[in-house]
């Protein structure tokens, strides 16, 4: 069900698995995880920014920018702890950023579960 729901909200293209989101990140993808500052420091993908799902609902892609993340990539990957709050970001940005934003399915729990590193901290917020 929750699949169902997901795709009707995000369509099709706008998740990417962790193996997925390893091949976005090895050709440029900036990793933006929305979740708040001391879950970003427990843990997070290495070079990822941290920019909070509050900012970015409140700010939009202003948030992003004053992040110095690159807005004009070709795909933007959000994460968060199990994929949920980048969702949310995901549809925030949707107008902005079409289907260049992605979301990481399963979101760091997934990461990790697959034996992808977790940094203590990728990069703070600015």
């Amino acid at each position: 069900m929750m699949n169902i729901l997901r795709a009707m909200v995000f369509g099709s293209g706008h998740d990417l698995s962790p193996d997925e989101a390893v091949s976005a990140i090895n050709a440029g993808a900036p990793v933006i995880d929305v979740r708040e500052p001391q879950e970003f420091a427990g843990g997070a993908i290495a070079g990822s920014t941290n920019v909070p799902l509050g900012r970015i609902q409140q700010q939009g892609l202003a948030a992003l920018r004053d992040a110095g993340i690159d807005t004009n990539a070709t795909t933007l990957l959000l994460v968060c702890r199990s994929g949920a709050r980048s969702g949310s970001a995901c549809l925030s940005l949707r107008e902005a950023l079409g289907s260049r934003a992605k979301n990481l399915t399963g979101g760091v729990m997934a990461w990790g579960s697959r034996g992808l590193p977790l940094t203590p901290g990728g990069r703070p917020q600015r």
